[in-house]
């Protein structure tokens, strides 16, 4: 008997904690505000609910940015401004209502100007041919520009204890590199199975540098790096 009392105190235990999970579940809810939305399609009015402190777009998962401008759900603001075919402004509308009319398959809502606190986000609708071979376009002008910048850039390798006429005939390279517009480094290092340069070799070198450099109308653009009589780096470009 008392086995059975206490099995049927257990399922009443049970009984009342689920009970009061269900009542928790159910009244514990934010309350949720109406939020009316207005299609552009039919011009009718519907009202969706949301939870308090949401904020007016749907809580979502929004994937990280693939473009060089925000497109779709990638676009924060829930209030945009179109330009149209003409370039023309139309009044601001929602995004929201924007995204329900557009065919998500061969249109994209692209981001062109993010706005500020005063103007809300200028964007178009494109096909998604156009988009992509404006992406293509500014991907080869990134990559041209990281080409041009290798190979804009010259070097010229002397060695501290270097003999006074083959640093001259070295040094004749500076002023065709810096009329071009290049940048060149000039790095001085201590070759293996050399001598080391004395103090006073040391000098007569920089002091040649320096008025090679300004003889090819050039100048330092930062400081050198690395370490007088080891590895040093000096990096000049042409006067403005």
């Amino acid at each position: 008997m008392a086995s059975l009392r206490s099995m049927a105190s257990t399922s009443l235990l049970l009984r009342q904690a689920f009970a009061a999970s269900r009542y928790t579940a159910t009244h514990s809810r934010p309350f949720q505000t109406p939020l009316p939305i207005q299609s552009i399609a039919t011009g009718q009015t519907r009202t969706v609910y949301r939870p308090a402190g949401a904020t007016t777009e749907t809580n979502r998962f929004v994937k990280p940015q693939r473009y060089s401008r925000p497109i779709n759900d990638e676009i924060e603001a829930d209030i945009i401004q179109l330009v149209d075919q003409d370039g023309q402004l139309e009044s601001p509308t929602r995004k929201s209502n924007i995204l329900l009319t557009m065919r998500r398959n061969e249109q994209v809502l692209v981001q062109l100007d993010p706005g500020d606190s005063a103007r809300v986000p200028v964007c178009r609708i494109m096909t998604l041919y156009d988009f992509r071979e404006e992406e293509r376009a500014k991907e080869r002008a990134v990559r041209m520009a990281k080409h041009l910048a290798k190979t804009s850039t010259k070097q010229i390798e002397l060695n501290w204890s270097i003999d006074p006429h083959d640093l001259s005939h070295r040094l004749k390279k500076l002023p065709a590199f810096i009329d071009k517009g290049r940048t060149v480094e000039i790095i001085l290092t201590r070759k293996r199975n050399k001598r080391m340069a004395t103090a006073d070799e040391i000098k007569q070198l920089m002091d040649s540098l320096r008025a090679a450099i300004e003889g090819a109308n050039a100048h330092q653009t930062k400081p050198m790096e690395g370490e007088v009589g080891k590895t040093l780096t000096i990096t000049v470009e042409r006067k403005n």
